[in-house]
This record gives structure tokens, sequence and C-alpha cells, in this order.
């Protein structure tokens, strides 16, 4: 159902519904004598919140998806415009970049390769890229490799965007322009902030070490293998960290204030941000949390075998909450998966409820990425709404 609101910009903000668990029914158009028409907001609490930011111009798009238990696939919600000058509508193929929240799915592929025996999480990456075979700390002292387990949980000692980058660091991460090879030597020239192991700290650059390594250990491209361990079995068509590549692609971009996002770099995006530009829709994602639900199964197709998935969902360090590319937390004795990302404009969010099978599923495109404020505010509403 697609409901006209109220013109921002000029343009009018339309909202496609087609969320199952929905009420067909939305609630009643009232037309004013102008051609107006105001409409009731979508009775979903994230939606509501997100419907109130695209009428008011501060998101351009969104898709929502929720669901309870293990009933049958529902339809996504999807609100507002693929881009502040575009004016097609947000549909459920509409490809979003979902941030950081491609860690857990590149984590899933890696333990798909150590099922089959080929990675081992305990293997030092040295060995597969010999620029970090001998890394050093900040002092200069000279340490051992991270391996892949402590990469994929942070703590493998690479540098954190938490903190302030220097030219080199920043570029190794949010240069598209590069290939992952290319971004992997600025890493490798960076010193370790602490020894492998011994201290978390929140590393996209990490998660880049992570898919060079099994990418050479495989010899294959990491986009590749994420097509061939997770995308094709669940038939999760829309998923890809090059949008730019399907033609006739529907992809949500948002506004931006200096940098454009990557996939309007054209052929010029090389740079598969590993932990962090994959792009896809809520339906495709879906998929996904279903086979996290189901134990490494989803549609008839295991990902992952029972020991795989057991160790996937685990907590690796008693001391932190996050695991392998998820946040572990539980409460009443109920354990939740989650993730949030935000590559401005870019914002998602994804929630698994272990012991419920319940679901959440957020994206949204910011028009003003800028905006750290609104950018704070309208993500505090939306956790608010998922709780």
């Amino acid at each position: 159902m697609n409901i006209p609101l109220r013109p921002f910009q000029s343009h009018f903000w339309p909202v496609e519904q087609s969320q199952l668990t929905l009420n067909l029914f939305i609630g009643l158009v009232l037309v004013s004598g102008q051609g107006q028409a105001q409409a009731q907001t979508p009775p979903n609490a994230v939606a509501a919140v997100l419907n109130r930011a695209v009428q008011q111009g501060s998101v351009v798009g969104a898709q929502i998806l929720t669901s309870s238990g293990l009933q049958k696939p529902i339809r996504s919600t999807n609100l507002g415009f693929l881009g502040p000058d575009d004016q097609r509508r947000v549909t459920s193929e509409s490809m979003f970049c979902i941030a950081s929240c491609s860690k857990p799915l590149i984590s899933a592929v890696i333990f798909a390769l150590v099922d089959q025996q080929k990675l081992n999480l305990e293997t030092p990456v040295g060995k597969w890229i010999p620029n970090f075979n001998q890394p050093r700390l900040t002092n200069g002292t000279a340490t051992r490799s991270p391996n892949l387990r402590e990469l994929l949980s942070h703590r493998g000692g690479i540098y954190s965007q938490k903190v302030k980058l220097n030219e080199l660091q920043l570029r190794a991460i949010r240069d598209f322009r590069l290939t992952l090879e290319q971004s992997v030597d600025l890493i490798s020239s960076q010193p370790l902030i602490s020894a492998p192991g011994q201290k978390f700290a929140y590393s996209g650059a990490g998660y880049c070490l992570v898919g060079a390594t099994t990418a050479n250990a495989t010899g294959k491209p990491i986009d590749t293998l994420l097509q061939d361990y997770l995308c094709t079995p669940l038939k999760m068509s829309s998923t890809t960290f090059f949008p730019n590549l399907r033609e006739g692609a529907s992809i949500a971009t948002g506004g931006f204030v200096q940098s454009p996002p990557p996939h309007l770099l054209g052929k010029e995006m090389r740079l598969p941000l590993v932990g962090g530009s994959i792009h896809t829709t809520a339906e495709d994602l879906q998929r996904f949390a279903r086979m996290i639900i189901g134990h490494g199964v989803a549609g008839g197709q295991r990902v992952l075998s029972p020991p795989a998935w057991k160790q996937y969902v685990s907590q690796p360090f008693k001391e932190q909450p996050y695991g392998y590319g998820w946040t572990r937390t539980v409460d009443n004795q109920k354990t939740t998966l989650s993730h949030n990302g935000s590559l401005p404009p870019a914002q998602a969010s994804i929630r698994i409820n272990l012991t419920t099978s319940n679901y959440q599923i957020v994206l949204w495109t910011l028009a003003n990425p800028g905006n750290a404020t609104l950018r704070s505010s309208i993500r505090q509403q939306v956790n608010s709404a998922l709780r």
C-alpha cells in the first residue's frame, strides 16, 4: 500500500507497506481539497519512528522487518525514497548498505569455511599475509601475529576507528578506490595497539585482515566466498559488496556531505570493506536470521554444522559481550545476538533472540549524515522501539 506523505524539499515521500504481520489497512487517508494526503502512522513501533523521521525530512528511506517466532517469512515494510533527488520508491528489492552489520555475515562465512577445514581459527594470519608475520607494538616491541579467532572478536590488537585515526589508518578503511590488498598493506604498516588476545578494541581494519586472510587461504575473493557459502545456499540474491556491478539495481543512497556513498564511485569502487560495506535487503537478512535461529539451517539448506553453529553464537572471551561478529547478551534467561551499523548515510540494526526466535531488522538512510546530533537521536529512538 502506497500512502503519500506531506512534502519534504519539494518531494512527496511515499510509504510502501507490505509487511504481512501489519494490518493490511494502515489507517484512513484524509485528503484535503488541495489534494494533500495525511496518513496514519504504521502500527509498528520502529516503523512509527522512521515514518515520522521520513515525514520530517531527517530520514530518506528505510526497510523494517520484525518477526515473532518461527512463523513463515514475512515481507518488509518500506518507507520513503531511494535518495534525496531520486523519487523512486524504496521497495523490498531496494539494497541498503548495512555497514558494520556486515560483520555477522562475514563471520558466518568464516565458520562455514572452518566447517569444511579450509580455515583454522587458531592459525596466525601472518601465514597468509606476509607483511603481518612479525608485527610490532607501538613501543617497537615485536609480538606475534593475531589469529582469526582474535580478529573476529576484536582482540587482534589492530587499531580502532573508535579513536582518532591517522591519515593512513583512515584511508585503509574509507578509500573505496583501493583494492583489499592495498588496504591491508596500509593496515600492516601500522603498529599493534596491544598484544593479540590481550585487549578488546573494536576494529574495522581487523576485519579487512580477516577478508584478506580468507581470500589468500582459499584463492577466492571475499565477495565470491560470501556468495558461495552464504548467499547462494540461503538464496540471498540481493546481497553483495558491489551493488554498483548489479545492472538495474535499486540502491538506497541517502544524502551526503563530502564523500559520496561508495557505490556511486561506479567502476572505481574496488574495496570490499569486509566488516562494513555489504549491501543487502531486509528480506535477504531475514533468510540469514532464520538460518541463525534454525541452528545453521534455513529453507532446507545447512550452512553451519551443529558444532560450528554452537561456536559461532558463543562468547569466546567471557570478559566481553562481543563474540564472533555479534554482541551476545543474556537478559532474563533470554540470549540475544545483535549488531548496529553506521557508515553515514547508511544505518542498520539487527537483533536475533535465540530463545524466543524473534528477529528485528531495520535499515535506513539519513538525509543529512553530517548532523551527528540528529543521527544519534534517530538511533536512540530506533533502539528504544526495538526493546
